[in-house]
């Protein structure tokens, strides 16, 4: 393993191991303030972080996963102290939520608020110093140039041309050009700039041989690549790393990655980069978060049931058939906002629909009942979709699910919505629905949604969405 990876995965470890250590350390002082707090101001009950291991062990494997799903270790590149401080506080902030999550979940007894909000402060500045300590380190190391790595470049000049240009801009990439192999034979004058022509790829044995390389670079068009068999045959025998340049997807957001399967190795292509365990976060939290939201506004539920039959003695939900995730088929439920006939009287008023494309919508739309409109307004009408996301079908944060008789009018671009559940909240939701009247715009703030999958993002969503159904911008 050469000496400048081997050094940058011990920064790694050690940086993440720093960061479990003050995580511990910062709920054992968290105890410790509010101890020496409450000898002052004599509030609250006296509280022994002894009685708290438990809390303790599931903190330590939630920030593992959240540093690492911010690849918080990956990118050794020089970075500001906000850049630190905000990596920091979105754990320390992230965190806290799925600790209240889980400890719900697994029945886990918390500490109390004050604790809980001094930990996460805490948290928030030690994480933050421990980056910037670790980045000086790397700096330091950087400077006397140990994280550089010598790079044979193997391919035609154009190709070639680009990447000298990409690494020559980026100084931080630590790049040493040791030469390059032509593959088209061209002259030596032909070269690209920055580098010495060190021969064809019939010297390449002998190139290996004299010169210390810690990579090799295929930088030749996608329908070459082919030609390259034996060279990277070579360089696996030589125990050199080999990279391949590919445009293949150069103009695709789909996420390229790869595995063996069927025995051999695959890419795979697809709509989102994620791994299982974050969507076994983000499950968990729905499980969490809309089990606790139904229990706790089941007063309410109850009383808009009763006051949706008081009415006009119709039914109480509006089920509606909606497609999900990989165009699975479910059944969903809302109050009804409506007269009883809504879905006849629907037929009358399509030459009135202000929304362009698949989706139907009417500002006035004279079908909303008196109580309807309330109910839309705070988004009160959506709580019952609450038990479609304990069951599995939706999710808190995602695409508005579509119904089955908008499907069939999707484009194809459009379908590409329906990689991931559907949610009660999206970025649409967040961005002023009530004014969107295009669907191809409503559908790119999906994707857009898609493409930049985070749960962070989610937290964020969640975050805006509960301010805009307070001030009654739900309206839809």
């Amino acid at each position: 393993m050469p000496k400048n990876i081997e050094k940058t995965i011990w920064l790694r470890v050690f940086n993440l191991l720093g960061d479990l250590l003050l995580t511990a350390v910062s709920f054992v002082l968290a105890f410790a303030v509010r101890t020496e707090t409450r000898s002052l101001y004599f509030f609250g009950s006296a509280l022994s972080v002894h009685n708290y291991y438990e809390v303790l062990a599931l903190l330590i494997p939630i920030w593992w996963l959240l540093l690492d799903m911010q690849r918080s270790y990956q990118d050794i590149r020089p970075a500001s102290m906000w850049h630190d401080f905000k990596l920091g506080t979105r754990t320390a902030v992230l965190g806290t939520v799925c600790l209240f999550a889980a400890s719900y979940v697994l029945r886990i007894e918390l500490p109390s608020r004050s604790i809980i909000f001094l930990f996460m402060l805490i948290n928030a500045i030690l994480l933050t110093v421990n980056r910037v300590f670790f980045r000086g380190i790397r700096e330091h190391i950087r400077a006397g140039g140990g994280f550089s790595k010598r790079v044979l470049i193997i391919g035609a000049e154009e190709k070639a041309s680009r990447f000298i240009k990409t690494v020559s801009e980026q100084p931080d990439l630590a790049v040493v050009l040791v030469g390059f192999v032509d593959t088209e034979h061209t002259s030596g004058d032909a070269c690209p700039p920055e580098t010495v022509r060190l021969g064809t790829p019939a010297d390449l044995p002998a190139i290996l041989h004299e010169h210390t390389i810690d990579e090799v670079v295929f930088a030749v068009p996608t329908k070459r690549i082919a030609d390259c068999t034996d060279m990277l045959a070579l360089c696996e025998q030589e125990g050199v790393r080999a990279v391949i340049l590919s445009n293949w997807f150069s103009n695709l957001v789909a996420h390229v990655s790869t595995e063996i399967q069927y025995d051999q190795p695959v890419l795979i292509y697809t709509s989102m980069r994620h791994k299982e365990w974050q969507i076994l976060v983000k499950r968990l939290f729905d499980i969490a978060f809309s089990g606790f939201m139904l229990i706790l506004l089941l007063p309410l539920l109850l009383l808009i049931a009763l006051a949706i039959k008081i009415q006009d003695g119709g039914p109480i939900f509006y089920r509606w058939n909606v497609v999900g995730f990989n165009k699975e088929k479910f059944t969903g439920y809302k109050f009804r906002t409506m007269v009883v006939d809504a879905d006849i009287l629907k037929a009358k008023l399509e030459a009135q629909n202000e929304m362009k494309g698949a989706v139907f919508k009417i500002k006035n739309d004279p079908r909303i009942t008196i109580i309807g409109r309330y109910l839309r307004k705070f988004s009160l009408d959506e709580l019952p979709q609450l038990w479609s996301v304990l069951k599995g079908d939706m999710s808190i944060v995602g695409p508005r699910p579509p119904l089955e008789t908008e499907l069939p009018r999707f484009d194809s671009w459009h379908r590409r919505k329906l990689a991931v559940k559907p949610g009660l909240t999206c970025l649409w939701q967040i961005s002023g629905r009530s004014g969107i009247t295009d669907f191809d715009e409503w559908v790119k703030l999906d994707l857009a949604y898609i493409d930049n999958w985070t749960l962070w993002l989610d937290f964020k969503i969640l975050m805006k969405t509960i301010p805009a159904v307070l001030l009654g911008r739900g309206a839809h």
